[in-house]
């Protein structure tokens, strides 16, 4: 872990309300006295002496934070053992479907709020009724506006463990300057400008993985608000019509993106994680990369996820900004919300175990790693930033994201999965030349269908 040079609040105001759950599936406790002695192996074990194992799926954390986080853990409950699968967001959405459907899935896994939460809603069990038995006091510390964006209905699905929003750009000052742009774009214009200097010195202006859905419905929900703020709710909601002249503006200017050359040519083909990062950011092939604020780490020359990059061999100054608002009128209305919770399998045969696991990524060491790394805003009022504060452009750039996501005016997800890929399918289809009055009929009508 890192050394504390500076503290720095990174997050939301937070104060909690939560139930409880009760189960897990998938998990495998050692043979104990009581099994020699012939008691069942599916039993329910506790967190005390006997030996348990639990099975962990998830994006995050990821594989450097977790080697730091599981040695911590394993430390604190030396009788758990968490074995912990790792996948990218798009293949591990898919992946858990088939065996949350076939009722082999994990104890534990990640989940994302809106349309994600609503599909797993019946496959796990009520995390506020586990939280009050097995973490108490939990409400006092967890952030209340964290909690209710995890809950379906009435049901708390998840814990929180990290707040984050969008659009964010993170951005390489090394590269700007050498194309002689001396200061960040804060309009529209400003960047069409810069796009035209960069690629001129044959580089990429902006990486963006626009084959992903999670960046098409999130780009969609944030760009709207700076039209007309609120609009996309509504429409969710039946109040009115994604057809509206806002969402056509929104669409446009999506639209615009690809056609003044901002982003990366193919980019309907490129993944953000690894390809967008990777291969052309971090690889620097390109000047920014279209992300949001969990992706501050590498603003720091001593995170570990950028060690051995081309950008790190090359000594490059990064930084995070806020994208330029794409409305003609300069508004910046920012979109934040959990970026990842954490659930308990209905299924789960150690539900006092999973829980130490909950409370330690919630409100614990894991909750700790997670901030340190600069990955989110914390849901805990008790852990603020204890890493170090070592970029030239650190601090102003942790100072403007935060501030950006403490501002938000609304949530980054929409909560119906069928008109959020409806919105997908429109936004990739707009971004390869359709027209955007028409793209958006065909969503009004999937919403339309839906009341």
């Amino acid at each position: 872990m890192k050394k504390m040079k500076r503290a720095l609040a990174l997050g939301l105001a937070m104060s909690l309300a939560v139930s409880s759950l009760a189960g897990c599936g998938g998990s495998s406790a050692s043979e104990s006295a009581s099994e020699a002695a012939g008691a069942s192996t599916g039993e329910a074990a506790s967190a005390g002496d006997e030996q348990v194992t639990l099975t962990f799926w998830s994006w995050l954390p990821t594989t450097i934070q977790w080697e730091e986080m599981v040695v911590a853990f394993e430390e604190q409950y030396p009788n758990i053992k968490i074995d912990y699968t790792r996948t990218e967001q798009d293949d591990f959405t898919e992946k858990l479907q088939v065996v949350m459907a076939s009722g082999t899935g994990p104890d534990l896994f990640g989940l994302s709020t809106g349309t994600m939460a609503t599909q797993y809603a019946p496959f796990v069990a009520d995390m506020s009724e586990l939280a009050d038995q097995y973490m108490p006091g939990w409400q006092d510390v967890i952030s209340s506006t964290a909690v209710e964006q995890c809950k379906v209905d009435d049901t708390l699905v998840g814990m929180p463990l990290l707040v984050a929003g969008m659009t964010d750009l993170l951005y390489n000052q090394t590269i700007l300057e050498e194309c002689g742009i001396t200061e960040i774009p804060r309009t529209y214009e400003e960047l069409k400008a810069d796009a035209e200097l960069i690629k001129a010195k044959g580089y990429i202006p902006v990486a963006v993985g626009a084959a992903d859905d999670w960046i098409n419905s999130d780009v969609f929900v944030q760009v709207s608000n700076q039209f007309e703020e609120g609009a996309v709710y509504e429409a969710e909601a039946g109040e009115r019509s994604f057809t509206d002249q806002c969402f056509v503006d929104t669409m446009t200017a999506w639209q615009k993106l690809f056609t003044d050359g901002i982003f990366e040519e193919g980019a309907l083909g490129v993944n953000s994680y690894p390809d967008a990062r990777d291969q052309y950011f971090f690889n620097r092939k390109a000047a920014f990369f279209l992300t949001g604020s969990w992706h501050l780490g590498p603003i720091s020359p001593s995170n570990t996820e950028i060690q051995g990059t081309e950008i790190a061999n090359q000594g490059d100054v990064i930084g995070m900004c806020v994208l330029p608002s794409l409305s003609p009128s300069g508004t910046l209305c920012g979109t934040a919300g959990v970026d990842t919770m954490i659930a308990v399998n209905k299924d789960c045969k150690n539900a006092e175990a999973a829980m130490k696991f909950v409370e330690f990524m919630a409100n614990g060491t894991g909750q700790q790693i997670y901030v340190d790394y600069l990955q989110g805003a914390p849901v805990s009022n008790e852990i603020t930033y204890q890493g170090e504060v070592d970029g030239k452009l650190q601090q102003q750039s942790i100072d403007e994201v935060n501030s950006y996501v403490s501002n938000a005016v609304g949530n980054r997800k929409l909560q119906n999965s069928e008109l959020e890929t409806a919105i997908v399918v429109a936004m990739q289809n707009v971004a390869a030349g359709s027209d955007p009055a028409t793209e958006l009929q065909t969503v009004q009508e999937v919403a339309e269908s839906l009341r």
